[in-house]
């Protein structure tokens, strides 16, 4: 796939990273809702789109702008970024986040139009020195967020960009978190379910062991020996506990931001649903019931009815 590598230049207040809420001197538009209905949110899920699109493709990069939004009371860093399907490495690397739980109520979020890592010129944060390190020098040409929702082009143009502050960034469209910076980040995020467990099926398209037929598998599955503990991989609430044909005996845990984790195949459940569950604490024992070939954990993240890769979520689980 085709990597861009492009030069931003942002400016941020002089307050950390974010932006106090209800700063009317950004220049740039405002997100209300986090649907179609919002015009900024439905431009810039068009613009994101076609980014995804000339990636895989090998075109030409669209526009690059960004937007504004407000953290909002139950927000959460790793749903947000879902919503925007956007990596969290873009949002966290622009916006200069060290963790998921550094998202702030009340906070302004800069949200870039394309997906990828911005690089500051100055260091700001611990995981500012681990970006840095990767690239000393990227060559490529400049480009600045504009001053309205006017897309510029960050492959010809260069547009001055006058606030408070002026900050730049090297930008480099489509790259993600490397698996150290990813660890450093997602600590304390989402932890691996079962501790010394071998990654035996990715998520992704793959030939089911059951049938041989090709099909989507919507998460990953961990081999371990029957009855190896399988812990919370993050705070939540039990919402539901049954067996299924398909995973067996079966938890689901609800986190914060809409997003849910489900533990399938199990061959004990030592929960009690509504329980609240820390990140870390017993749940159940690997099995292999249900529709299964041997002993191993099943598990998905989930938002809404959507799956994500938790490689995405996990340190450790991709290169």
């Amino acid at each position: 796939m085709r990597r861009a590598w492009l030069l931003a230049c942002l400016t941020l207040c002089q307050a950390a990273v974010c932006l106090a809420a209800g700063n009317g001197e950004l220049p740039y538009p405002w997100v209300g809702r986090l649907d179609s209905s919002d015009a900024v949110f439905k431009q810039l899920q068009d613009s994101i789109a076609l980014g995804y699109r000339a990636e895989m493709r090998g075109g030409s990069w669209p526009d690059l702008f960004y937007a504004a939004y407000r953290v909002r009371p139950g927000d959460d860093l790793l749903a947000l970024a879902a919503r925007f399907n956007l990596p969290y490495d873009t949002i966290a690397s622009l916006n200069g986040l060290v963790s998921p739980a550094a998202l702030l109520v009340g906070q302004t979020l800069l949200v870039p139009s394309l997906h990828g890592l911005f690089l500051p010129d100055n260091i700001r944060n611990d995981l500012d020195y681990l970006l840095l390190a990767r690239s000393e020098a990227a060559p490529g040409v400049l480009a600045a967020p504009p001053t309205t929702a006017t897309a510029t082009n960050p492959e010809a143009m260069t547009v001055a960009v006058f606030l408070p502050e002026r900050r730049e960034f090297r930008f480099l469209a489509g790259i993600r978190f490397s698996a150290t910076e990813r660890g450093f980040f997602l600590n304390p995020g989402f932890r691996l379910p079962v501790s010394g467990a071998s990654l035996s099926s990715a998520y992704g398209m793959r030939q089911s062991p059951i049938d041989g037929r090709h099909r989507m598998h919507s998460g990953i599955d961990l081999a371990a020996p029957a009855g190896s503990p399988v812990l919370a991989a993050r705070a939540g609430r039990v919402v539901e506990q049954a067996w299924s044909e398909v995973l067996g005996n079966y938890i689901v845990i609800e986190h914060s931001g809409g997003l849910r984790t489900i533990y399938g195949h199990l061959s004990r459940i030592d929960t009690v649903l509504n329980q609240t569950v820390g990140s870390g604490t017993l749940i159940g024992t690997v099995g292999s019931t249900g529709l299964s070939t041997g002993p191993h954990l099943h598990f998905e993240i989930r938002l809404g009815s959507t799956s994500k890769d938790p490689a995405d979520y996990i340190p450790g689980l991709s290169p």
